[in-house]
């Protein structure tokens, strides 16, 4: 009696553990499958809606101008992004060619070249700059305009440089006191010329000079003879303007 309900108990025990095995199986088939149906299905249902609303921007943007319209916008925000990057270039090429461009414009300043052909170059010759009033501005260029008035712009500049080294020299910039010392006779009564201005202006302002040497004396050979000043350091001659230094 014993025995028997021993055996009938373990046959229902044996027949419940296949039905828990199954029902586990089933278990885990309908698991798996919703996995698999989540990871397949769910994606490609978010891909679809996003395709379907890129769709709907490109039909909408069609819609509101067509496709010329569409391919304008596009044109103009590849042209805009296209101008900004070479305004970007532009500024910075600006910025970068400020400095040098100020280094050019104080290497431009011209060298000073003699402008007359002389018997002998001084390579120390090297002029001061001498600012004068406006009164012997005015007289010295009417100076100027008195000697060498007929003897173009290299005789003005040769005449206006003698000025400016005697100047120099007696380290006084009267032209009444040149004029009376140097005993000059061209006439101050006629009004100069702009070619005699631009050669006072060269010599003065610019600090040029006709002949890399220092001049002191002249003189008009066809008009006298002077054994004097042939004494002197020839250096240059224009026309018969005779032109020297002063002899050591």
């Amino acid at each position: 009696m014993r025995s028997s309900n021993y055996k009938n108990s373990n046959q229902l025990r044996h027949v419940k553990s296949k039905k828990t095995k199954k029902i586990s199986k089933l278990a885990s088939v309908i698991i798996t499958s919703f996995v698999l149906f989540a990871a397949v299905v769910i994606p490609s249902v978010a891909l679809i809606q996003n395709v379907q609303a890129v769709t709907n921007v490109k039909n909408n943007v069609f819609n509101i101008g067509g496709s010329k319209v569409f391919s304008d916008v596009i044109s103009r925000s590849d042209e805009f992004k296209v101008r900004k990057t070479v305004k970007k270039i532009d500024v910075k090429k600006l910025t970068e060619t400020i400095k040098p461009a100020q280094s050019e414009k104080k290497a431009s300043t011209p060298k000073v070249k003699a402008i007359v052909n002389s018997t002998k170059v001084d390579d120390s010759y090297n002029p001061k700059h001498i600012s004068l009033s406006t009164y012997d501005r005015k007289k010295l260029e009417r100076l100027v305009m008195g000697e060498a008035g007929g003897l173009g712009y290299k005789g003005a500049a040769l005449v206006a440089q003698t000025i400016r080294d005697t100047m120099q020299l007696e380290k006084n910039s009267s032209i009444d006191y040149i004029i009376s010392s140097y005993q000059y006779e061209g006439s101050t009564q006629k009004e100069p010329t702009s070619t005699v201005k631009k050669a006072v202006s060269y010599i003065f302002d610019n600090d040029g000079y006709a002949v890399k040497h220092r001049l002191i004396y002249f003189y008009a050979s066809d008009l006298i003879e002077s054994e004097w000043h042939e004494t002197q350091d020839y250096i240059a001659c224009c026309g018969s303007e005779r032109f020297f230094d002063r002899a050591d």
